[in-house]
This record gives structure tokens, C-alpha cells and sequence, in this order.
């Protein structure tokens, strides 16, 4: 089982019945993970789980970065897909996008993932 199916798979069991989960991947609040200076700081910022279907993206409440940052907790907010601009550029280690009223930092290995769900060039 890949990351992204089982991110799907746990976040299918947090939203409505009849919810069809097409893309899901983990992003990181707070400061910029590279950061291996205030490295304490970047352990304790909040992961988030993000689960995109046809017409709605959900952000997901997660662990700490150690813990469980793979296993959403908790529905946080919902946005329309159409109201989220797809991120300027995916380069790096980690890409900086806003979703709703939230920053998160994506990793590098979810890249492919954002850029089919909502449509980053490259």
C-alpha cells in the first residue's frame, strides 16, 4: 500500500458516506522543515493531512512530526477545489502553498501528488 492510498483510505473514514478521496498527501506547519538550526521547533509544528475529492479539498488535524504526522485525527476545515490556486512552483525540499487560511509546507516526495490534484506547474 502506497502513502497516498493509505492516506485515503484513513481520511475516507473521517468524512461523509459516499465521499470518494481521489489525492491525499502530509504537509507541515509552521517554520520551514530544512531548518536543521531550530530543529525543535520544526518537530513540534502540527501536521496536517490534506484529502482532495472531486469538488472539495478537506485539511485533516495529525500528529506532531514525530508521532503520527500520517494519521489524521480530526476534519479541521473544508474549502471548495475550485478556490484553492494551485502553488507557483514545487521545487526544493519543501514547497511553501496555502490552502484556506492555512500555510503548510509540502514535502518533495508528495509533489507529483499536488501537481495532479491541483494542477502546480512544475
Amino acid at each position: 500500500m502506497t502513502m497516498s492510498t493509505d492516506l485515503r483510505t484513513r481520511c475516507t473514514a473521517l468524512l461523509p458516506p459516499d465521499t470518494h478521496v481521489r489525492y491525499a498527501w502530509t504537509a507541515q506547519r509552521g517554520l520551514n522543515p530544512s531548518w536543521r538550526i531550530l530543529s525543535w521547533l520544526v518537530i513540534a509544528s502540527p501536521c496536517r493531512v490534506v484529502a482532495v475529492t472531486d469538488d472539495t479539498i478537506y485539511v485533516f488535524r495529525s500528529g506532531s512530526a514525530i508521532l503520527s504526522p500520517r494519521k489524521p485525527k480530526s476534519l479541521k476545515f473544508s474549502v471548495p477545489r475550485a478556490a484553492v490556486p494551485p502553488p507557483a512552483r514545487l521545487t526544493g525540499s519543501w514547497t511553501r502553498t496555502t490552502i484556506g487560511p492555512e500555510r503548510m509546507w509540502v514535502r518533495r516526495r508528495a509533489y507529483p501528488i499536488v501537481r495532479q490534484a491541483l494542477g502546480a506547474a512544475s
